[in-house]
C-alpha cells in the first residue's frame, strides 16, 4: 500500500507514540496544517481513516491539500454531496449521483484508505450495501454473457434506457450492440455481442459517439440510488400504498414512476425500494480511525434544524412526504454513532489540557502578522517573510503560470535560489529556500520548530484557484445550427426548395412498385401532401421567420412559389452587388501584416493554466491567419459565457502589441473593464507592454496622461468603456479593437467604429450575435468563429419559469447558502429595488444582502461588487448591471425579476452569469401569470427554459430571428421576402447569387439544381438499425446534404462504429447518394431506371461534351437520345447490382470520355 518507508513526520515529529497511542484531541493546527497533519497520520494509520468536515467546501479543500501532502499512494476520495436540500423539489444531478454512486462502490469493495465526508452528508440515508455490490458486473472480452442478462442488470442497477447515451446512466441496445455509460468509467462504453459472446469493449466519445479506444475489460456498476425496473417500480408502488394514507391515482410520483421518477421528487422516496437503507457507516470498515474537524458536530446539528423546518413548511398538495426520520439518520443518533467511535477532533486553535483526554498541541501558527484583504498582496507578504532572519524554508502556493512569474520575479529581488517543487516530498528534499507549487495550498501557516513557512493563495491573492480541466469535444459548425433537423418536432413549418412552406408531419414508410422507401411528410395549404424522398433531404431546411402558424403554408401546384422565389433573387442580386462592393473595398484595404516570434509567442502561451478545447485552438488559429495576412481582419467569435473567448483576444492583443501596434479593448460596462484591467495586468506582468484602463470614475489629471501617453504611443493596451472612442483621443498607431460583450453596443458607438476601422483589424466577441450581426457573419460579411466546447467539468444551468413564490425564492436561496453558495438576484427597477431587499429579507431572516445599480457612483458600486466577490454578503440585489460583470465563480444560483422583460440575448448573457464552477447551478425565471404575457416574451422563455444546453448562445440568436423576425437582418426592404421564404433559404439564394456574380458567365457555378435518383431499389436506414426517428431524421439530413464522397466514407464509417454493420438498404442510400454527388458534378439533373429501362436528364448547365452523346447512340443500339435531349437506354437489370453497375459506367463515360 505504501510507495516507500522514508517518511517525514513534519508535525508530528517527537509526538508519533502519543498519536499511535490513540490521541483524543489535536490542536493548533493553523490554516492549511490541518490538511498536512492528517496527512501524517495517513503515515502512522494502518487502518481506514474517515474525516467528517463541517461541509462540502471544506472536504474538498482537504482533498486537494491532503494530495499534495500525501507521501504514501493511499487512496483519498471525497464523498460528494448531492446539493440539494432536504426535500428539495430539483433532483439532484445525475453526474454528481453517479459520482456518488462511484464512491460507494469503492468503500463497499473497501477499496478507499481515507473517506473524507461532510456533516450533511452523513444525515442522509444511503442505499443498502448489497444493491451497490449486486449492481456490480465485470465485463471481458470473450467472456460468455447474453444482451438480455446485461439489460436486466443495467435496469435493475438504476440504468434508463435512452436513445443516445451521452450521461452517465444511460444506455441503449441497437442490434448486437450495447451501449452504456458506468460511473466508474470516465467516457461511456459500446458493448458488441456476437450471438451470446462479448466479441469488443469499446470506449466512446459521448459527443460524437465515436470510438475512442479498445478495452479488454470494464467495471460496471450501478449508476443510482435505486433499480429502473419494472419489479422495483411495483414494489415501490406496493411500499407507497402502504405508507400513506389517501387515494395513489393522486399522487404524481405513483403514477409517473416509470416515466419520470427524477420530476416527481422522488429522490425524495428512495427508502420505498428497499427493505431497509443504510449509513455511511455500514460502508466504513469497523476498525476505521474517525477525524473530527471541530465545528462539525455543531453543523450536523443545524442541518437537522433545517430538514424539520424544510418538512414542516413543504405544503402536501400533491402527495404525502416521508417523515425526517424515514428519509434521515436523525443528528442526535448520529453524534453518538460518531462519540462512540472514539473520534480525534482536529481544531486551528490550541485546546486546554484536560488529565481526561490525550490532547496533542502542535507546533503551528498563524504565518502572517495580520490579515491581509488585497487580492494583490502578495509583495507586502513576501516583504514579510523575508524580514523574518531565522526561516529556513519557504513553499508558496501560485497554481497558474501568471502568478508563478509575479512571484518569481518579486522573489528574485531578495533570492536566486527559488525551487519548483510538485510535491510536499519534493518541498522536503529541496536545498533552495523559496520553493513554489503549481498546487493548491489555501491558507497558510508557520511550523515553529521547523522555521517552515508555508504560504496560501488566499493570503497571497485573496482567493483559491479553481482548477479546470477541459476535454476536446466535437464543435457545432454554425451553419449545421441552423439548418439541421435534429429536434424537428411533427407541426415544425419547414421550407421545401421548390414546393415552399410546408408543415412536418413525421417519416413514413410507403411501398411503390413493390420497393419501400422512407419519405418526409409534408402538408401544404389546403390540406395537400408532399412526400419527400429521403435521398432528397437536401431540399428541405427548418423554417426561421416570424411567423409559426399555418396561414403562410404554400399552395401546391401553383405558380405562387416560384414567383416568390423570383422576385427574392431579383432582389438578392441588389443586396449581393452591394455586398460584393464591400468585399472589394475590404480586400484593397491593406491591413497590417503581423507575425510573432514562435519562441515569444509559446512563452506567452504558458501564461494560460487550463489546456486549450479544440474551438479555442481552431479559433486562435483563424484570428492569427487573419493578424498575418495582409488584409484587415473583421471576425466574430460567438461562444458561450465563460468557453474562453477572453484567450482569444488575450493572444490577439498580445500579436499586435508586441509588434508595437496599440491594441484598444472595448467594453459595455466600467466593472467589466476593471476585471479586464487586472486579468490583462496578470498576464502581461512578464512583457514590456503597457496595459492602461480608461474609465469615467478616473480623475482629470490621470485621463490626460493616459490621453498623452495614447497619443505619444507609450500606451499600448488601451481597456475601457465607450470612452476609447472619444474624437479628443488619437492613437499614434492603433492596430486591433477588440470589442467584448458586443450585443451591448448600439448603433451609434458601431458608426464610430466604423469610422476608426477601415485600415485596423477588428475582432468582435459574444455570446449572442444579435440578428444583423449574425446574417452577416452567415452571409460572408463577416468571418466567424465559434467556441461551443464548454469546459469539461461545466454543467449546463438548470432554468425553471415560474410565478413569484416566496416559498420557491426561499427554496433557491437555502440550497445556495447551504452549499456555502452566493446568489445573485436581478431586479431591473431602480424604484422600488430596495422594496424587494426588504421583501427577500421577511422570506429569509438571515440572508446578508448588497445592493447595485446604474445610478450608483462608480467607486461605490466596484465596492460593492469587490465586496460579493470576496464573498462577505450572501445574495446580489442588482439592474441588469451584472449582465457584463465579474466572474464570480461561486455564485451558482440567478433569480431574474420579471424576466418577461428581457430580451433572449440578455437573459442569456444574465444566466450565463452562474454556472462557471463544476457545480450544478440553477436559474429561475420570475414572470408574470401566463395571460400577462405577450406571445413574443412567453416564446422567448420558453426557448430559453428549453435550451440548457452548453454553448447554445448561437441557437439562442436563430430563436431571435424567430421571435423578432428576419426582417431587421438586412434592413426594412427584405423583411418581406426573408418572411415569406424564410432566413435559411434567403440566405442560400442570397450566397448563391454571390457565387454566381463572382464567377464568370463560361464558367458558372453548377449547384443550384438538386440531382434526382431512382433505381427503384429501397433505400433507407432501417428502423429496427436506428429505432430513434430524431437521429434517422438528422442521419437522413447528414447523408443528403454531403456532396463530397470522401465526407460519406466518414459517414459510413460512423454508421458502422455507432450501430454496427449496415443494412442492405442503407447500404444502397449510401451508393446512391455517391452516384448522386458523381452525377450532379458533371450536371444531370435526374436519373430513373427498372428492370428494363433508364433514362438520364441532364441540367441546361450540363458541361458534358455532346460529342460523347453521339458516339454512344452510334455505337451502341441499347442507347437513344429523346427530344428532350435526355438519354435512354435499355437492358436486363433484374438485379440491384446491375442497374448500379450500369449508371455507374454511364456516369464515368460522360464524365471521362
Amino acid at each position: 500500500m505504501r510507495m516507500n518507508e522514508n517518511y517525514q513526520t513534519i508535525l508530528f515529529e517527537g509526538v508519533a507514540s502519543q498519536l499511535k497511542s490513540k490521541a483524543n484531541c489535536i490542536g493548533q493546527l493553523y490554516g492549511s496544517a490541518m490538511s498536512l497533519a492528517i496527512a501524517e497520520c495517513l503515515i502512522e494509520s494502518n487502518n481506514m481513516m474517515v474525516v467528517i468536515t463541517p461541509n462540502i467546501e471544506a472536504s474538498e479543500t482537504l482533498l486537494n491539500e491532503i494530495n499534495f501532502f500525501n507521501q504514501t499512494n493511499q487512496v483519498i476520495e471525497v464523498l460528494p454531496d448531492l446539493e440539494i436540500l432536504p426535500y428539495d423539489i430539483s433532483p439532484p444531478n445525475i453526474d454528481t449521483v453517479s459520482k456518488q454512486s462511484n464512491i460507494l462502490y469503492k468503500l463497499a469493495h473497501k477499496k478507499i484508505d481515507l473517506l473524507i465526508v461532510s456533516a450533511t452528508n452523513l444525515l442522509w440515508r444511503l442505499p443498502p450495501k448489497e444493491y451497490i455490490k449486486n449492481g456490480s458486473l465485470e465485463l471481458n472480452i470473450n467472456q460468455d454473457f447474453d444482451i438480455d442478462t446485461l439489460r436486466n442488470q443495467l435496469t435493475s442497477s438504476g440504468y434508463k434506457r435512452v436513445s443516445m447515451v451521452k450521461n452517465p446512466g444511460d444506455f441503449t441496445i441497437r442490434g448486437s450492440l450495447v451501449d452504456l455509460f458506468s460511473p466508474s468509467l470516465d467516457d461511456p462504453l459500446r458493448v458488441d455481442f456476437s450471438d451470446d459472446i462479448i466479441d469488443s469493449l469499446r470506449i466512446f466519445d459521448s459527443e460524437n459517439q465515436l470510438t475512442l479506444r479498445k478495452v479488454d475489460q470494464a467495471m460496471i456498476i450501478p449508476a443510482n440510488h435505486y433499480p429502473n425496473s419494472s419489479e422495483a417500480f411495483d414494489i415501490f408502488k406496493e411500499n407507497m400504498r402502504n405508507s400513506f394514507e389517501g387515494n395513489q391515482m393522486d399522487w404524481p410520483l405513483y403514477n409517473f414512476i416509470e416515466t419520470d421518477a427524477a420530476s416527481y421528487g422522488v429522490h425524495n422516496y428512495i427508502p420505498l425500494f428497499f427493505k431497509s437503507m443504510d449509513s455511511i457507516w455500514d460502508y466504513v470498515e469497523d476498525n476505521a480511525h474517525i477525524y473530527c474537524m471541530s465545528e462539525s458536530i455543531e453543523s450536523i446539528r443545524v442541518h437537522q434544524k433545517l430538514i424539520e423546518e424544510r418538512y414542516a413548511s413543504i405544503k402536501e398538495n400533491d402527495q404525502p412526504m416521508m417523515k425526517p426520520d424515514d428519509l434521515f439518520i436523525n443528528s442526535n443518533a448520529q453524534i453518538e454513532i460518531i462519540k462512540s467511535k472514539e473520534p480525534v477532533t482536529l481544531q486551528s486553535v490550541k485546546f486546554r489540557l484536560n488529565k481526561k483526554k490525550t490532547i496533542i498541541n502542535l507546533e503551528t501558527l498563524p504565518i502572517l502578522s495580520q490579515s491581509k484583504n488585497d487580492h494583490n498582496a502578495y509583495k507586502e507578504i513576501i516583504e514579510e517573510l523575508v524580514a523574518k532572519q531565522d526561516l529556513k524554508k519557504i513553499l508558496i502556493s501560485a497554481p497558474t503560470e501568471n502568478r508563478k512569474s509575479m512571484i518569481i520575479n518579486h522573489i528574485k529581488n531578495h533570492s536566486s535560489s527559488i525551487g519548483e517543487v510538485e510535491s510536499w516530498e519534493d518541498f522536503l528534499n529541496q536545498d533552495a529556500m523559496f520553493s513554489i507549487t503549481k498546487r493548491s495550498i489555501s491558507e497558510s501557516f508557520y511550523i515553529e520548530n521547523k522555521k517552515i513557512a508555508v504560504v496560501g493563495e488566499i493570503d497571497l491573492f485573496g482567493r483559491t484557484t479553481k482548477s479546470r480541466i477541459t476535454r476536446n469535444r466535437n464543435s457545432k459548425d454554425p451553419e449545421a445550427i441552423i439548418e439541421s433537423l435534429k429536434d424537428l418536432d411533427v407541426g415544425s413549418l419547414v421550407v421545401h426548395k421548390d414546393h415552399g412552406i410546408g408543415k412536418y408531419n413525421g417519416l413514413t414508410k410507403l411501398i411503390i412498385d413493390d420497393v419501400e422507401s422512407e419519405f418526409l411528410s409534408l402538408s401544404y395549404a389546403k390540406g395537400d401532401l408532399l412526400q419527400v424522398p429521403v435521398t432528397l433531404m437536401d431540399q428541405v431546411s427548418r423554417y426561421i421567420g416570424e411567423s409559426s402558424d399555418e396561414s403562410i403554408l404554400s399552395n401546391l401546384g401553383s405558380d405562387q412559389w416560384i414567383k416568390i422565389c423570383k422576385k427574392t433573387k431579383d432582389q438578392a442580386h441588389d443586396v449581393a452587388a452591394e455586398l460584393l462592393d464591400i468585399y472589394a473595398k475590404r480586400s484593397l484595404v491593406l491591413g497590417k501584416s503581423q507575425v510573432v516570434d514562435s519562441n515569444d509567442y509559446a512563452k506567452f502561451c504558458e501564461g494560460f493554466e487550463y489546456v486549450l478545447t479544440r474551438d479555442q485552438s481552431k479559433v486562435i488559429e483563424e484570428v492569427l491567419d487573419d493578424l498575418a495576412s495582409s488584409n484587415s481582419m473583421d471576425r466574430l467569435v460567438c461562444g458561450d459565457v465563460g468557453f474562453g473567448k477572453t484567450e482569444v483576444a488575450m493572444r490577439a492583443a498580445f500579436t499586435s502589441a508586441i509588434n508595437g501596434y496599440q491594441v484598444v479593448i472595448l467594453v459595455p460596462t466600467t466593472i467589466l473593464a476593471q476585471q479586464h484591467y487586472e486579468t490583462f495586468s496578470e498576464r502581461f506582468s512578464d512583457w514590456p507592454i503597457n496595459i492602461n484602463l480608461m474609465t469615467r470614475a478616473q480623475t482629470k489629471k490621470s485621463k490626460d496622461l493616459l490621453t498623452e501617453n495614447i497619443r505619444n504611443g507609450t500606451a499600448d493596451i488601451i481597456i475601457g468603456t465607450h470612452g476609447v472612442l472619444s474624437e479628443n483621443i488619437k492613437y499614434k498607431n492603433l492596430s486591433l479593437v477588440i470589442i467584448d460583450e458586443e450585443h451591448r453596443f448600439g448603433v451609434r458607438q458601431k458608426e464610430k467604429l466604423k469610422k476608426i476601422k477601415q485600415n485596423i483589424d477588428y475582432l468582435a466577441l459574444t455570446a449572442t450575435p444579435i440578428p444583423r450581426t449574425l446574417n452577416m457573419a452567415i452571409g460572408e460579411l463577416k468571418d466567424i468563429s465559434m467556441i461551443t466546447t464548454p469546459p469539461e467539468s461545466r454543467m449546463p444551468v438548470k432554468t425553471y419559469l415560474s410565478q413569484w413564490e416566496n416559498s420557491l425564492v426561499r427554496e433557491a436561496c437555502q440550497r445556495e447558502i447551504n452549499r456555502g453558495g452566493q446568489i445573485l438576484f436581478v431586479h431591473n427597477r431602480i424604484e422600488d429595488i430596495n422594496n424587494v431587499a426588504e421583501n427577500i429579507r421577511k422570506i429569509i431572516p438571515t440572508i446578508s444582502i448588497g445592493i447595485a445599480h446604474g445610478q450608483m457612483k462608480e467607486k461605490a458600486l466596484e465596492k460593492i461588487m469587490m465586496q460579493f466577490y470576496s464573498n462577505q454578503f450572501d445574495l446580489l440585489l442588482a439592474t441588469s448591471i451584472i449582465e457584463s460583470g465579474l466572474d464570480i465563480p461561486n455564485a451558482n444560483t440567478i433569480i431574474i425579476n420579471k424576466a418577461d422583460r428581457f430580451g433572449l440575448a440578455q437573459l442569456h448573457q444574465l444566466r450565463g452569469r452562474v454556472g462557471r464552477s463544476e457545480r450544478q447551478s440553477y436559474a429561475y425565471l420570475l414572470i408574470p401569470p401566463k395571460h400577462k404575457l405577450t406571445p413574443q416574451g412567453e416564446k422567448r422563455l420558453q426557448a430559453i427554459e428549453a435550451i440548457e444546453d452548453l454553448g447554445v448562445g448561437f441557437i439562442l440568436a436563430t430563436h431571435d430571428l424567430e421571435i423578432r423576425g428576419a426582417g431587421e437582418i438586412l434592413g426594412d426592404e427584405q423583411s418581406g421576402q426573408i418572411q415569406k421564404i424564410g432566413f435559411t433559404l434567403y440566405k442560400d439564394i442570397l450566397e448563391q447569387t454571390i457565387k454566381t456574380m463572382r464567377s464568370d458567365d463560361s464558367n458558372q457555378v453548377i449547384d443550384n439544381f438538386s440531382t434526382d435518383i431512382n433505381l427503384n431499389i429501397p433505400a433507407l436506414i432501417n428502423e429496427e438499425y436506428m429505432p430513434d426517428v430524431h437521429l434517422r431524421l438528422t442521419m437522413y439530413k447528414r447523408i443528403s446534404s454531403t456532396f463530397d464522397n470522401k465526407d460519406l466514407n466518414k459517414i459510413k464509417s460512423e454508421l458502422l462504429d455507432r450501430f454496427g454493420n449496415l443494412p442492405e438498404y442503407t447500404e444502397n442510400l449510401i451508393a446512391l447518394t455517391k452516384m448522386r454527388n458523381n452525377a450532379k458534378t458533371i450536371g444531370i439533373e435526374k436519373i430513373r431506371v427498372d428492370k428494363k429501362y433508364g433514362r438520364f436528364y441532364f441540367n441546361p448547365t450540363s458541361t458534358i461534351d455532346a460529342q460523347l452523346l453521339i458516339n454512344l447512340i452510334q455505337e451502341k443500339t441499347e442507347y437513344k437520345l429523346y427530344p428532350d435531349q435526355s438519354l435512354g437506354f435499355s437492358g436486363d437489370f433484374e438485379d440491384t447490382a446491375d442497374r448500379f453497375k450500369k449508371v455507374k459506367s454511364i456516369i464515368n463515360y460522360l464524365a471521362n470520355g
